[in-house]
């Protein structure tokens, strides 16, 4: 799991992948408020006061490979097809680009950014 700097800085950026996140256990994130990096933990039954809690600690979730995948999975008719077009795209006419990023968080983070969103991570951002 990608922990870096870099990462927690792509996923904080990466406003449209935040507002689809439910939180569950398992889940990573950093408070930015506390400067921390740890697993989400159950905080409570009432859902409310767990969105209340992790609003209140600027929350920004890290999401796992898996959950990159799933982000993107229903564009595709199969996991193979996925597996396929994220290949293609790689080792495309963006592979330069895609040189840039050193863990697979990074590149599926990239992956869906510019084919879903069409937006790619250029000074520190999505633009």
């Amino acid at each position: 799991m990608d922990k870096s700097s870099r990462y927690i800085k792509m996923c904080e950026s990466a406003k449209v992948i935040q507002k689809q996140w439910a939180p569950d256990f398992g889940d990573f994130f950093v408070s930015m408020s506390l400067g921390l990096t740890s697993p989400c933990q159950t905080i409570t039954s009432d859902l409310e006061k767990k969105w209340s809690y992790l609003k209140t600690i600027k929350a920004v979730w890290l999401p796992r490979q898996d959950q990159l995948q799933d982000i993107v999975i229903e564009k595709y008719a199969t996991p193979w097809a996925l597996a396929v077009a994220f290949s293609n795209v790689l080792m495309g006419d963006n592979a330069s680009y895609f040189d840039n990023f050193d863990s697979m968080e990074k590149l599926w983070l990239a992956f869906i950014m510019l084919e879903k969103y069409k937006k790619r991570w250029k000074d520190e951002e999505w633009g």
